[in-house]
């Protein structure tokens, strides 16, 4: 990417101390997709992109205003094969999640272009489609709100660290999720919301800086789901 910027595509209804954060680390794309799929979901970058190794696949019926941006970026852009659907489980075919050599899915809803990107890498099965909306990495440690996808990953000898949604903020929802108040870059976890108003807060602060990251508070306040912080370089 020209000047190493890096690209952060997030949700645009995300509060606006988050937007002003994120923007001082890189250029920020403010997504929104309205009409497309149920409005509290409508603004979620990791319905409609999936990042992997070889790049983003975009789902074809992504705006356009978000694929000129992530264009003129000279990002790698890949044509997805499917439309998302306005609800589950067509909502979910792009919500895989990619650490490495591992995607992490219910394959069963997964975009055929994203198995074919992935071809020769290990599956990790889960049942829950919102995959990314419930996960994040930092490192080698996993972060989920989703008790199948916990116990997937164990089962995979994977380190794993709960935090319960309840407290989590997705508007229109009982709740929302983890992985999509977050985003992983540079050895920093970056969370839409405060460690205090949730708690699990000082504990995984604490799991982190164990290995060295550092966690990154965007704003003062309850975790905010927002479809996942992309950050793309």
């Amino acid at each position: 990417m020209a000047g190493n910027t890096v690209l952060i595509i997030a949700d645009m209804r995300f509060p606006e101390k988050v937007k002003k954060n994120l923007g001082k680390i890189g250029r920020l794309v403010q997504f929104s997709a309205p009409g497309i799929v149920y409005d509290s979901i409508s603004g979620h970058p990791d319905i409609f992109l999936c990042h992997t190794p070889a790049g983003l696949v975009a789902a074809p019926n992504t705006p356009e205003k978000i694929l000129s941006e992530i264009k003129k970026a000279f990002l790698r852009l890949i044509a997805g094969n499917e439309p998302v659907g306005y609800s589950y489980p067509s909502s979910a075919r792009y919500n895989a999640f990619v650490c490495g050599s591992y995607l992490i899915h219910n394959t069963e809803l997964t975009d055929s272009a994203i198995l074919q990107q992935m071809s020769g890498s290990q599956i990790i099965l889960v049942k829950q489609g919102y995959t990314r909306c419930n996960l994040v990495s930092a490192g080698d440690l996993f972060i989920t709100s989703d008790r199948g996808i916990e116990k997937s990953l164990k089962g995979w000898n994977k380190e794993v660290f709960f935090v319960d949604p309840k407290p989590i903020l997705l508007p229109g929802q009982k709740n929302g999720f983890f992985g999509g108040c977050a985003g992983y870059f540079n050895k920093r976890l970056y969370i839409a919301g405060g460690t205090g108003f949730f708690a699990e807060g000082a504990a995984l602060k604490q799991a982190l800086a164990i290995k060295g990251i550092e966690l990154v508070e965007l704003y003062d306040g309850p975790l905010w789901d927002g479809g996942g912080i992309f950050f793309e370089t």
